[in-house]
C-alpha cells in the first residue's frame, strides 16, 4: 500500500482551491466612472488598485454588498453596486455623434441621462439641485481624509 505524505496532500489541496477559483470567476464590468479595489470589503481599506469605466475584471465571490474581484493590476474587494455582469461597450464615435461627455456616458449606462435629469427637475421644482451639484463637486476624500476621519471619531 502506497502512503502519501502530508506536505503533497496540502500542496494537491491548495493547487485543487486556486483551479477551482479561477474556473469560478465570472467576468463582470466597471459601471462607475472610477472605483478602488480594497484591500478588505471596507470603504475605510486601504486601495490596492484602481478600475475605470467599462474596464472588464474577474468577479471571484460575494461578501455581502462587497465583491471579490481580480484584475491584471491587482485583486480585492469592491462595492457591488460598481460592477455589472453585463458588458458594457463604449465606442468614442457613439460619444461624438451625440455630443456626450464621459459623465453622460456613465449616467447613462445607469439609466439615468441628461434628459431624464431635467425632467426629474421640472416635475419637482422646489427640490434644490444647485445644492446636490454642489455636494458632488466638493464630496471628494482621499483615503487618509477617510481614515483620518475614522480614527478621529472612534470608528472601527
Amino acid at each position: 500500500m502506497r502512503v502519501i505524505s502530508l506536505p503533497r496532500i496540502v500542496l494537491c489541496s491548495c493547487f485543487v482551491a486556486a483551479v477551482a477559483s479561477i474556473a469560478h470567476a465570472e467576468p463582470a464590468w466597471v459601471q462607475v466612472r472610477e472605483s478602488a479595489i480594497r484591500a478588505k470589503p471596507v470603504y475605510y481599506s486601504p486601495g490596492v488598485a484602481t478600475i475605470r469605466y467599462g474596464e472588464q475584471l474577474d468577479r471571484l465571490s460575494t461578501e455581502g454588498s462587497w465583491a471579490r474581484v481580480r484584475t491584471k493590476t491587482g485583486e480585492g474587494f469592491v462595492p457591488v453596486s460598481s460592477i455589472s455582469r453585463d458588458r458594457i461597450v463604449l465606442s468614442v464615435k457613439d460619444i461624438s455623434k451625440v455630443g456626450a461627455d464621459s459623465a453622460d456616458v456613465v449616467l447613462a449606462g445607469k439609466g439615468f441621462s441628461r434628459e431624464v435629469e431635467q425632467s426629474y427637475k421640472k416635475e419637482n421644482p422646489s427640490l434644490r439641485f444647485d445644492r446636490v451639484d454642489q455636494v458632488e463637486r466638493q464630496a471628494r476624500a482621499s483615503i487618509s481624509e477617510v481614515q483620518s476621519f475614522r480614527t478621529s471619531g472612534g470608528l472601527r
